[in-house]
C-alpha cells in the first residue's frame, strides 16, 4: 500500500469517492464548458452574420442610415484596390498599427461570403485583455455608387459616418467585414465558472461525507464480526459472530465465518476426544503390560516366561487394535476417494473367511443380487468386519448377514442370537468405550471402538447404522445410498 494512501477501509473508501468525484466533476466541468462555448460562439457568428447582411442590404438599397451597429462594433469596408473605405474607431483604438483587411478575390460575385480570423495588437494600450484573435465574417457588395463610398479612409461608429456629397459617377465593389464580438460568450462562461467554482467543492464535500457515512454503516457488521472473532479462543470455540439481517456479502461472510467456526469446534472436540480416549483406554493395557513385565523381571527364576510373553502379546494386540481404531476415527474423510463397491462381494469374502474357523458361532449370509455403493473399499470392509466381530463375540451359536435393496438404498443386516441390546442402550453402544451393565460388556477381545467406528464409516458414506428390533439377539442395520440412486 502506498504511504500516502490510508490503511483504513473507511478512509480509503471516502478518499476514493473524493478522487472519483473530483475527476467526474472536473471532466463534466470541462466538457460542459466546451459545449457551451462552442454553442455560444456559433450563436455569436450567426448573429454577426445577420448584422453583416443588414449592412450589405443597406449598401444595395442606398440607405446606410438603416445600417445601425452597436457602439462597440468592430467593422471595416475595403475597396477592390485595398484602400479602407471606412472602419470602426474601435479598431484604431485597440490596434493603432492596424492595416486594412484584404479585399475579396477578383471575380468574387455580389453576396460572396468569407469567414477568417484576425488578431489585434493593442501595443501600449492598457486594455491588454483585447490582445486576442477574433473571428471575422465578410461579404461582397457590388456596384455601390460613389455617394455611399467617398471619401475613403474614414473612421467612425457607423459605415455612413464621414460621407460627403459626391458628383462622381464611379461605382465600387466593396468587401464588408464585421468582427464577431466574444463578450456575451465570455460573460456566460465566466458566470458558469464562478457558479461551478462554488458548486463543485460543495458537491465533493457532500460526496466525501456520504461515502464516509455509508462506509461506516457498511463496515459496522464487519467490526462486530472482528470483535467477536477476537474473543474466540481454544476455551471459547462456541462463540459465533453476529449475522446481519441483510442478505449482502457481509451476511454471507458472517455465515461462512460461523460455518468455519463450527468446523473448527468440531475438529477441536474431535481432537480432545481422541486425546481423552487414547489416554484413558491405553492406560489400562500399558499398565498391565508393564506390571506383568516388572513382576517377571523381579523374580526371573520363578517366572513362566512363555506365559508372560503370551499375556504381553495379548496386551500388545489390544494396544494395536485400540490405536488403529482411534487413528481411523481421527482421519479426515474429506479426501477419501469414492469408487463403485459391490457390498455383496464384501459380505461373501468376510463370511467365507469366518466360516473356515472352528469352535466359533456359525456365520451365514443371504445376498439378494449385486449391491453396489459408492465408497472407499477398505473402509467399507472395515465396517462389515467390525459388525461381524461384535456379533461373533456375543452370539450363542449363529450370526446371519443379509444384503438387500430398499427405496434406493443398500440394506446390510447383521443379526446374532446373543443376549441382545436393551432398547434404552441402543444409542449408547455407539459411544466410544461404552460399557453395558449386562452380558454385552466389552470383553478382552474388543477395543470398545468397533461400533463407534462402524457408524462413523456409514456416516461418511452418506448412510446410517442403527440397532433395529429383532426377536432374538441384536440386529445391527446399515443403510447406504445405492449407486445411481
Amino acid at each position: 500500500m502506498s504511504r500516502w494512501w490510508p490503511e483504513s477501509a473507511r478512509r480509503s473508501t471516502a478518499l476514493a469517492a473524493v478522487l472519483l468525484s473530483v475527476a467526474v466533476f472536473a471532466l463534466g466541468w470541462w466538457g460542459i464548458r466546451e459545449f457551451v462555448s462552442v454553442q455560444l460562439s456559433r450563436d455569436a457568428v450567426r448573429s454577426t452574420r445577420a448584422q453583416l447582411d443588414r449592412v450589405a442590404d443597406a449598401y444595395r438599397l442606398g440607405a446606410l442610415d438603416s445600417a445601425v451597429l452597436s457602439g462597440d462594433a468592430q467593422f471595416e469596408v475595403v475597396a477592390d484596390d485595398g484602400r479602407a473605405v471606412v472602419h470602426s474607431t474601435q479598431l484604431s483604438r485597440l490596434d493603432p498599427a492596424w492595416r486594412p483587411l484584404p479585399p475579396a478575390p477578383v471575380g468574387a460575385p455580389d453576396g460572396w461570403t468569407t469567414t477568417t480570423t484576425e488578431a489585434l495588437h493593442p501595443g501600449t494600450h492598457p486594455q491588454w485583455r483585447e490582445y486576442r484573435t477574433y473571428t471575422v465574417v465578410g461579404t461582397v457588395v457590388d456596384n455601390v455608387p460613389a455617394a455611399l463610398v467617398e471619401p475613403t479612409g474614414r473612421t467612425g461608429s457607423t459605415v455612413a459616418e464621414g460621407l460627403a456629397p459626391s458628383t462622381s459617377g464611379a461605382h465600387y465593389r466593396l468587401t464588408v467585414y464585421l468582427f464577431v464580438l466574444p463578450w456575451d460568450t465570455l460573460n456566460t462562461l465566466k458566470l458558469f465558472d464562478e457558479t461551478l467554482a462554488v458548486f463543485v467543492p460543495v458537491a465533493v464535500l457532500l460526496t466525501a461525507l456520504v461515502a464516509w457515512l455509508a462506509a461506516g454503516r457498511a463496515l459496522r457488521p464487519v467490526e462486530a464480526i472482528r470483535r467477536e472473532l477476537a474473543e474466540v479462543s481454544a476455551s471459547q470455540l462456541g462463540r459465533r459472530v453476529p449475522v446481519p439481517r441483510s442478505r449482502d456479502e457481509i451476511a454471507r461472510l458472517a455465515n461462512t465465518t460461523n460455518a468455519t467456526l463450527d468446523r473448527l469446534q468440531h475438529t477441536h472436540e474431535q481432537q480432545e476426544r481422541f486425546v481423552a480416549d487414547a489416554s484413558h483406554e491405553l492406560r489400562s493395557p500399558l499398565a498391565n503390560l508393564r506390571t506383568g513385565l516388572e513382576v517377571a523381571l523381579a523374580h526371573p527364576e520363578r517366572a513362566d516366561w512363555p506365559a508372560v510373553a503370551e499375556r504381553s502379546l495379548l496386551d500388545v494386540g489390544r494396544l494395536h487394535r485400540i490405536t488403529a481404531d482411534l487413528l481411523q476415527l481421527a482421519v479426515d474423510p474429506g479426501g477419501v476417494a469414492r469408487v463403485p463397491v459391490d457390498l455383496a462381494d464384501v459380505v461373501r469374502e468376510q463370511v467365507a473367511e469366518r466360516s473356515a474357523g472352528s469352535g466359533k458361532p456359525a456365520v451365514r449370509s443371504f445376498v439378494d443380487g449385486p449391491a453396489v455403493v459408492l465408497g472407499e473399499p477398505v473402509q467399507l470392509e472395515r465396517l462389515l468386519r467390525n459388525l461381524l466381530d461384535n456379533a461373533v463375540r456375543h452370539a450363542s451359536s449363529a450370526v446371519t448377514v443379509t444384503v438387500g435393496h430398499h427405496a434406493g438404498t443398500v440394506v446390510l443386516e447383521v443379526l446374532d442370537d446373543g443376549p441382545g441390546i436393551p432398547p434404552a442402550e441402543r444409542e449408547r453402544v455407539f459411544d466410544r468405550f461404552a460399557r453395558l451393565d449386562d452380558a454385552r460388556t466389552r470383553d478382552a477381545g474388543g477395543s470398545g471402538l468397533g461400533l463407534t467406528l462402524a457408524r462413523e464409516i456409514a456416516r461418511r458414506h452418506g448412510g446410517s447404522l442403527v440397532v433395529a428390533d429383532s426377536a432374538t439377539g441384536a440386529c445391527l442395520l446399515v443403510r447406504l445410498p445405492a449407486e445411481g440412486a
